[in-house]
């Protein structure tokens, strides 16, 4: 079968080639009718425009590259799972392609594969920044336009998409201690993230706006992974006497906390409190079923892809962000 090239779809309708490039990349206005007898053509003949002439046509990639957190983070990460979902249904709509590469960085290695940027890209996300990220670092140093999924340091400069972390994990703490529980272990990420300085915040307003105290050790940051909760929770079992309540940074995290206190026959919510941030699956499932801090996590990767897009295509120039609303979903475990 001869192969199908916009040249014989052009025949077809009794256009030229450039009228069906026109219609199917909407960069001229083609009128509605002729545009639906390139589509039906487009149809029929099953035309498949290849990738690489379109590239080749507009000096782009139509290529987003996706960093992302370390592959251990992703196997049990559903919260990422979310996002993702919203970042490839926009690109796909958009007809962007998306390139992942999980953080396997180690800040002294100058020949880090995935900074030295051998796939080519139009655009990228970077999820989770560190205080003082190195992609993002790199990525300004080439002049590729960048949309952060979490809050950068350097906000003024930069596009990004954020849940509203302080004010949600202030509504947490809050909503413990109007409880009546005043010792609340903190079960916070990695210090070096940025996100991990907005739990810390929200949690220690909400101690401070109702007259309380907290002490520092109470805050524990853990890496995200089940097995890493389980462990370090058990220990703060022994180490912090007669807390009540705990909250964790992510559903996964949660899931280790739990572990922990039913072999310590410690019973949640009888006992101790516990919630969590993402609201996704687990904590539907889980039994008990657990209270969470529902972060909208496919609408911050849609949202996030939007943005990058419109930046990418510079209909967005000027730096700005979006913030996405939290709210508390109440389950058995408080």
């Amino acid at each position: 079968m001869p192969k199908v090239t916009i040249e014989t779809v052009a025949k077809k309708v009794g256009v030229s080639a450039a009228t069906v490039s026109y219609a199917l990349s909407g960069k001229r206005k083609i009128s509605r009718e002729v545009t639906d007898r390139i589509l039906k053509a487009v149809d029929e003949l099953d035309y498949r425009p290849s990738i690489t002439a379109r590239n080749l046509a507009s000096s782009k990639t139509w290529t987003v590259g996706l960093y992302a957190s370390p592959t251990q983070n992703i196997r049990e990460d559903y919260f990422f799972n979310n996002i993702l979902a919203g970042i490839i249904d926009i690109l796909h709509e958009k007809k962007y392609q998306i390139h992942l590469y999980a953080d396997y960085l180690n800040e002294d290695n100058k020949d880090h594969p995935d900074l030295n940027m051998t796939q080519p890209i139009d655009g990228a996300l970077i999820m989770n920044p560190r205080i003082n990220d190195v992609y993002i670092q790199h990525i300004m140093q080439r002049n590729i336009p960048f949309v952060v999924i979490g809050t950068p340091d350097e906000r003024e400069n930069s596009f990004y998409v954020d849940a509203d972390i302080t004010a949600g994990y202030y509504a947490a703490a809050n909503y413990l201690i109007r409880k009546g529980h005043r010792k609340i272990i903190l079960m916070n990420g990695s210090a070096e993230y940025t996100q991990s300085k907005q739990r810390k915040a929200g949690y220690a307003l909400a101690y401070q706006d109702n007259g309380l105290s907290f002490n520092n050790e109470w805050i524990l940051n853990v890496q995200m992974l089940e097995e890493e909760g389980y462990q370090v929770f058990k220990r703060a079992i022994e180490e912090i006497p007669d807390f009540s309540a705990v909250i964790t940074f992510n559903d996964t995290i949660a899931v280790g906390v739990l572990r922990a206190l039913k072999e310590k026959n410690l019973p949640v919510p009888g006992k101790i409190a516990v919630i969590s941030a993402g609201n996704t699956m687990i904590t539907r499932i889980h039994a008990p079923s657990i209270t969470s801090l529902d972060m909208s996590p496919y609408d911050m990767g849609a949202k996030a892809a939007e943005l990058l897009v419109d930046v990418i295509e510079k209909r967005r120039i000027q730096p700005s962000h979006t913030i996405i609303q939290t709210h508390l979903v109440e389950r058995e475990s408080t």
